[in-house]
């Protein structure tokens, strides 16, 4: 029988959480129907990516939420 390799133990690799419930620190991000979704580098980012599930889902309620001044900017 040949001989088995010795188990190797991986680390897991830290990430920030991010939760649907605390809005972010830096960039943009989409709110939809008051969750956080997406997040975005720039305003046209995120303003592309609003209207474009907008217009696939015109009943959410979409709003770009901007973290440096804490303010929502409703589609």
């Amino acid at each position: 029988m040949p001989p088995t390799p010795a188990a190797t133990t991986t680390k897991p690799v830290s990430r920030p959480v991010l939760r649907a419930d605390v809005p972010p620190e830096a960039g943009f991000t989409l709110q939809v129907d008051g969750h956080f979704k997406n997040q975005f580098e720039t305003l046209a980012q995120a303003k592309q990516a609003a209207t474009d599930l907008k217009s696939r889902f015109p009943i959410l309620r979409i709003e770009i939420y901007d973290a440096a001044k804490k303010a929502r900017l409703p589609i």
